[in-house]
């Protein structure tokens, strides 16, 4: 029986249960499956019958090097939500990217020095990596799954030296190591500040500029290329790159007298109109704050705000931490609650609780304390002799 026989309802019912890894897959078998997959009620669905979590990371950045963030999560998988809360490290941790396969890129200083990690909270899992040439500031990371069995990651890091031009390295997990490619990008196209990359097909990285355009970076040829944005609008207050169904899109909010929209694009076409204005004094006053989807706005209110989604019109309370109720960063979160090997290869068994930085930093102390004491020990037993 091929799968166009099968009832929508009954493939429904079966890629609710089916696992994060091969979803993803399945996105690319057929249209009506990827239709299915991106409804508004399935995604709930799957996060209750696979126990995996599904939220975004709030981020704030302060002067000070601090990064306070916090999970908040918008589906089933409350313990192990909570279980991040618990194991999630201090305010000098930095998340500069993450995944729909629960992988994070961070970055955390160290001294004087910084460190880059991946991780995946879910499971308390961190690895340390090997760190790019850090001689000029990062202005955008990019974390993409491109294998899951056995796991293989690619990091992309974009930089722009004196000449404001971009340069860009790419960290694969297979080979565990850096290379420097070249970023063909037009002079003075600098990635907006604070933006996270939008991801499509597994292996494009989109990146909205100051100048309005599309940088892409093609992470299987190791090629760039810079298109414009369409749907400039004078009425446009802002805009922000999205991704719509698996596709390359962009939200923008557009004020024009008493008109309050919020619009999301894809190529030429409208997909998605919301009424601002409606929302807000149904919602008593709530402010959009961030577009963490194109289907989902975070709304802040005094109370502490929550997800609308403007598909369905529904709206999630939730709670959060007041320091973070207006993010500066905010990073959608999928997850499974599977132990990986986060260094990739053949897999192979992990304890339960594997090191966080604090305590990767911490063991070594011990260590050149311990090294410290039995030198200084040496040395008294040599000078008693």
């Amino acid at each position: 029986m091929g799968s166009a026989e099968l009832p929508s309802e009954l493939i429904f019912e079966i890629l609710s249960r089916t696992s994060l890894e091969t979803l993803e897959r399945c996105k690319a078998v057929s249209k009506s499956w990827k239709q299915i997959i991106y409804e508004p009620s399935f995604l709930p669905l799957h996060c209750q019958r696979t126990n995996s979590l599904f939220g975004y990371f709030f981020q704030d950045v302060r002067r000070i090097a601090k990064f306070p963030s916090a999970l908040v999560s918008c589906a089933p998988g409350a313990a192990a939500a909570a279980a991040i809360k618990v194991t999630w490290p201090c305010d000098d941790m930095e998340i500069l990217a993450s995944c729909d396969q629960g992988i994070l890129c961070c970055q955390r200083r160290i001294c004087y020095n910084k460190r880059f990690y991946a991780c995946k909270p879910a499971t308390s899992q961190w690895q340390a990596l090997p760190n790019p040439k850090l001689r000029y500031e990062t202005d955008a990371v990019a974390i993409v799954v491109v294998r899951s069995t056995p796991l293989r990651y690619i990091i992309a890091r974009l930089y722009h030296s004196e000449t404001m031009q971009h340069h860009c390295e790419i960290f694969d997990s297979e080979t565990w190591a850096w290379e420097k490619i070249e970023c063909a990008a037009p002079y003075g196209e600098i990635i907006e500040y604070c933006r996270r990359a939008v991801t499509t097909a597994g292996r494009f990285f989109h990146w909205l500029t100051v100048n309005g355009n599309v940088l892409t970076l093609d992470v299987k040829r190791r090629s760039f290329r810079c298109s414009p944005l369409l749907q400039c609008d004078p009425a446009c207050k802002w805009k922000e790159l999205v991704e719509y169904e698996g596709e390359l899109g962009f939200a923008r909010m557009v004020e024009d007298g008493d008109r309050r929209e919020m619009e999301v694009w894809v190529g030429a076409e409208r997909k998605v109109v919301v009424d601002m204005r409606g929302i807000e004094r149904a919602l008593k006053h709530a402010q959009p704050v961030e577009l963490c989807s194109s289907t989902v706005v975070f709304l802040r209110s005094a109370d502490g705000g929550g997800f609308y989604n403007i598909q369905n019109g529904s709206f999630s309370r939730v709670e959060v931490p007041n320091e973070l109720r207006n993010p500066k960063q905010v990073f959608r979160f999928r997850s499974d609650g599977e132990i990986i090997d986060l260094k990739g290869g053949p897999r192979r068994a992990f304890e339960p609780n594997s090191p966080t930085p604090d305590k990767i930093i911490s063991s070594g102390l011990i260590r050149m304390t311990s090294l410290a004491m039995l030198f200084l020990f040496l040395g008294f037993s040599t000078i008693s002799h």
